[in-house]
C-alpha cells in the first residue's frame, strides 16, 4: 500500500514490479504500463527505499524476480492485491470511500497537487498519454488549490 500511495501506479502495474525494476541508486523504479505498452521511470524516495529492503530481506530469497509474491512464492495478482484493500479498508473502520488501489492512485495525484505539483510531473509520473487525462486531477482538486493560495499568496505576505 506504501508503494501505491508513493507512486500512484494502477495496480497491474504494482503486481508486474520485478525485483529487477527496482534501481536503487538512481531512486526509480521501472514501470511497464500495459496500457499503452511504454515503460516509465517512477521516482521513490528515501522512506521508500528503506521499506522496499526490509520487505525484500524479510521476503528472502525466491525462485522468482516479482516483487510482490504469495506464500507459495508466485506472483500477487491484482485480485489479490484489491482484495486485501478491501479487507484492510473494512478492519480500518472506512467509511464512505471506496478502499481500492484506484483510491490510492486518486489520492496520490491529489496529494501530488496540493503539494505543488504542475500537471507535466503528475503525466509523467501517472503514465498518462495525454495531458487531458492529467487536468482531469488538477481540476478536481483545484477548488483547494485556490484555498491553499491564500496561505501562500506572495501578495498577502508583501501586505500585512
Amino acid at each position: 500500500m506504501m508503494l501505491l500511495l508513493e507512486t500512484g501506479v494502477r495496480v497491474n502495474e504494482l503486481v508486474g514490479i520485478k525485483t529487477t525494476d527496482i534501481i536503487w541508486e538512481q531512486k526509480v523504479i521501472r514501470i511497464r504500463n500495459t496500457k499503452g505498452g511504454f515503460e516509465r521511470f517512477v521516482p521513490i524516495q528515501d522512506k521508500m527505499i528503506n521499506q522496499l529492503k526490509k520487505y525484500i530481506a524479510v521476503r528472502g530469497s525466491v525462485d522468482t524476480d516479482y516483487l510482490f509474491i504469495t506464500r507459495d512464492d508466485t506472483p500477487l495478482s491484482k485480485k489479490q492485491v484489491q482484495d486485501r484493500i478491501k479487507e484492510y479498508g473494512k478492519k480500518a473502520g472506512i467509511k464512505n470511500v471506496r478502499c481500492s488501489p484506484h483510491t490510492f492512485r486518486h489520492t496520490f495525484a491529489k496529494l501530488c497537487v496540493l503539494n505543488g505539483a504542475n500537471a507535466f510531473q503528475l503525466q509523467a509520473i501517472l503514465g498518462h498519454t495525454s495531458l487531458e487525462m492529467t487536468k482531469v486531477y488538477v481540476n478536481l482538486f483545484s477548488n483547494e488549490v485556490q484555498q491553499g493560495h491564500v496561505k501562500f499568496s506572495p501578495i498577502n505576505s508583501l501586505f500585512k
